[in-house]
């Protein structure tokens, strides 16, 4: 229904219909104040806040730049904090992102194949960049990418499994440093880069990391994402998401890629290529609500890692209720509850699911 609110909060209501709503306060270069709240069983839940800032283009057709700064701690002692920030040079030619941050977090892996988990605790500080070059007349970008890390990693669980994990993983138990150059193509035709219901993002890239570029070590990572979404009618519409991750041999375990699906708690499947597929229902009740449903599958290989055996028919399913808080930038918030193969795990979301893998 429709919110009365003080002339102090009328900037929060849309005056066509009176509901909530910052799309004028984000249209001036306002920011919303994004509540952290972790669920994620890997790190004991959790809490922090973010504050999403919305840089809006002067250039029509151009999507608006956003900065995000926040931090968080975790049920386990974990913390981290950290800025991203996004958007386009030159009317939209050019598309950047960069972000920089720390974090002291303790995390499980599953190793052997087993159900038991070992924590271990990584200490690290980290930065990335990338530019694009948006080819004229195309939907296409390119553009080179660079990422540092240090991590300092100890195990945190002790005992006879610990102790095996140990013989395979010792050479990285120390602080060490891990430079990368890569290259990324993205393909992009999506109706809005928050909350799709139409279009396609498309994300291929390759980092190579080197002692040639300050690191301690040298392996390779790839990653393809892509997101398809449609609108079958005034009502309905339709996504899917396909993420393929792999890395050469000589990653470091905490570097292995694991099933990414609303319901599989983080580090739980991993290997070295991991394959998540999702798709999802959307089904709008009014021009401001809307429910969602959706399920997913994963599965790991393994070709050279000592630490993780191959898993496979890793299925997920759940639902969701979408609220439209911005309506002229066409951004969601929400609330998925997910089952996975092991726990029911709920998941608030600001603007789509698939965020983190999409451009």
């Amino acid at each position: 229904m429709p919110v009365l609110a003080s002339d102090s909060l009328s900037r929060f209501i849309d005056p066509e219909d009176g509901y909530l709503d910052v799309s004028g306060s984000l249209n001036q270069g306002g920011f919303i104040p994004v509540p952290i709240i972790i669920t994620e069983p890997a790190v004991e839940g959790g809490i922090g806040v973010a504050g999403q800032f919305i840089h809006p283009s002067t250039t029509p057709g151009v999507a608006p730049g956003r900065t995000i700064a926040g931090g968080a701690y975790t049920g386990n002692g974990s913390w981290g904090g950290g800025l991203l920030r996004q958007g386009t040079l030159a009317e939209g030619q050019w598309l950047y992102r960069f972000g920089l941050g720390v974090a002291d977090v303790t995390l499980p892996i599953f190793p052997f194949g087993g159900s038991n988990e070992v924590d271990y605790r990584n200490a690290m500080k980290f930065a990335f960049g990338n530019i694009r070059y948006k080819v004229p007349e195309t939907s296409f970008s390119v553009g080179p990418r660079f990422i540092y890390r240090t991590s300092d990693v100890s195990l945190s669980t002790q005992g006879p499994l610990a102790d095996r994990v140990n013989t395979v993983i010792d050479r990285f138990a120390e602080e060490q440093q891990y430079t990368a150059l890569g290259l990324s193509l993205n393909y992009d035709t999506r109706d809005n880069p928050f909350s799709p219901t139409q279009g396609i993002n498309a994300i291929f890239s390759v980092d190579v990391y080197s002692d040639a570029f300050g690191g301690d070590r040298e392996f390779t990572a790839a990653q393809l994402d892509i997101h398809a979404f449609q609108r079958l009618d005034d009502m309905w519409s339709l996504g899917a998401m396909v993420s393929l991750s792999n890395v050469s041999d000589a990653a470091p375990f905490f570097m292995s890629p694991g099933v990414n699906l609303r319901g599989v708690q983080s580090g739980r499947y991993q290997g070295d290529t991991a394959l998540s597929m999702e798709a999802e229902l959307r089904r709008q009740l009014t021009p401001r609500w809307a429910v969602v449903v959706f399920g997913g599958y994963g599965q790991t290989f393994v070709n050279n890692t000592r630490l993780y055996e191959a898993q496979d028919n890793i299925w997920t399913y759940g639902a969701g209720i979408r609220y439209r808080i911005a309506d002229k930038l066409g951004i969601d918030v929400g609330l998925d509850v997910a089952r996975g193969p092991e726990d029911t795990t709920f998941y608030i979301q600001f603007g789509h699911a698939w965020a983190r893998t999409m451009d």
